[in-house]
């Protein structure tokens, strides 16, 4: 009995271990557009082709979306297969999620064209500070948006002020979610090929698991 509880719990780890595969490589398909405006484009242009990299961008909201709601769903034990729960996560309100994601991207564009403006053609510092501060805000919220859409059903305006409100109220949580990038980025310039495996799944749950307490308290109001 002991032996064959061991190896069942083997046989879970390894099933969680296919789970976030299987579901970074749905993510990772989902965003062939960015994959390929970085192969063939590269990095060093998104500066320069900036709307066409945003554009590529697009398909960013729903797939973000349906990671974190696979990754609430490992959490809390309740995940099926991995497509389904996947394409779920994907598809619920996929409209919503696109227009939260041109909505996102068109004030990161906005923010960003104002900044080149008021920083080399017309030289107004506190202009251009301004539009640095909004420019990483539009950033930064980025996992709270997505977090929320992924898990309530509200207005994109009311999902807006959420995240931003959280952004500022809970620092703490703001600091983690930068962190969780920061340690899939760091994992990735060590060994990009494993960690190019599970780094959406990765940081995904990550998001969702430092924030389980904030969004206890979102249902409990």
């Amino acid at each position: 009995m002991g032996e064959l509880f061991n190896i069942e719990k083997v046989l879970g780890f390894c099933e969680k271990i296919c789970y976030f595969f299987i579901v970074n490589l749905l993510f990772i398909v989902s965003n062939l557009l960015a994959l390929l405006f970085l192969l063939f484009v590269g990095a060093g242009q998104i500066r320069e082709c900036l709307p066409l990299f945003l554009l590529s961008l697009l398909p960013m909201a729903p797939a973000l979306s349906a990671v974190m709601y696979t990754m609430n769903r490992l959490i809390h034990g309740t995940e099926g297969r991995a497509l389904r729960d996947y394409k779920k996560g994907y598809c619920m309100d996929l409209m919503q999620k696109i227009g939260l994601g041109t909505g996102q991207l068109l004030v990161i564009f906005i923010c960003w064209t104002n900044i080149e403006f008021f920083t080399k053609q017309i030289r107004i510092l506190p202009l251009a500070v301004l539009f640095i501060i909004l420019f990483a805000i539009a950033v930064l919220v980025t996992p709270n948006l997505y977090m929320l859409v992924s898990r309530y059903e509200m207005g994109n305006l009311h999902i807006a002020k959420t995240a931003v409100t959280l952004l500022f109220a809970k620092p703490v949580f703001t600091l983690g979610n930068v962190v969780a990038l920061g340690i899939v980025l760091a994992a990735f310039e060590i060994s990009a090929g494993t960690t190019v495996l599970f780094m959406g799944s990765i940081y995904g749950f990550l998001v969702m698991f430092m924030n389980q307490s904030v969004m206890q308290k979102l249902e409990d109001n």
